[in-house]
């Protein structure tokens, strides 16, 4: 059985990776936009937003220049590939956009792992109810009408960034995904996503 460690920015990340390593020893690792910057030894970077993928490899590169090889992932309009090739050369791998489609970038991740050969996906600093970022996050612009999973303070809308009908549509598909494509094949070390989806079984080899 092959296993992808999917890992996001929550502050709780290091504890996760620490504690799903702890039972799956011989897990890939794929890092999630900011958390490029999270760990030196992962085969694969999703950059979620394609538009910042030159950002995040930016980000990734100065923080650790001698980091192993490692690939980094994106999904776009296929039929305009050549043109998302031209834009973003640090892109290794390219897939179709609608690959991606779901409950943030952290199950866009588990999606490509499994086109990727993976059997078993476990998410790592994805908790999707706790607020703030590891400190050492990527420092790439966030959009000023996006809101962040884990932003602390209100909204654009000036209701807290955790209630806002974005915020809450993600949780709602990630919730229709674990009974779903999802079931039994991903997990979860923490926070929403591990009620969700249940802690990886460590008996599972």
């Amino acid at each position: 059985m092959k296993t992808m460690l999917v890992v996001g920015s929550a502050p709780c990340l290091f504890d996760d990776v620490k504690r799903a390593m702890a039972i799956r020893p011989f897990a890939s690792v794929m890092l999630v936009n900011g958390a490029c910057t999270a760990l030196e030894n992962a085969e694969y970077v999703l950059a979620g937003h394609e538009e910042k993928a030159e950002m995040f490899a930016r980000e990734r590169r100065a923080r650790f220049p001698n980091a192993p090889p490692w690939q980094l992932h994106a999904c776009c309009n296929m039929k305009r590939l050549a043109q998302y090739e031209a834009m973003f050369p640090s892109v290794t791998n390219w897939h179709p956009h609608e690959t991606g489609v779901g409950a943030t970038s952290a199950s866009k991740a588990a999606k490509l792992a499994f086109i990727l050969g993976f059997d078993e996906v476990i998410l790592c600093g994805c908790p999707m109810n706790q607020e703030g970022y590891f400190a050492g996050e990527a420092e790439v612009p966030q959009h000023i009408m996006c809101d962040r999973i884990g932003s602390f303070g209100m909204s654009r809308y000036g209701v807290p960034v955790q209630e806002t009908r974005i915020i809450k549509g993600y949780r709602e598909k990630l919730k229709l995904l674990a009974e779903t494509e999802f079931k039994g094949r991903v997990f979860s070390m923490s926070g929403f996503t591990r009620d969700c989806l249940g802690e990886p079984r460590e008996d599972r080899i």
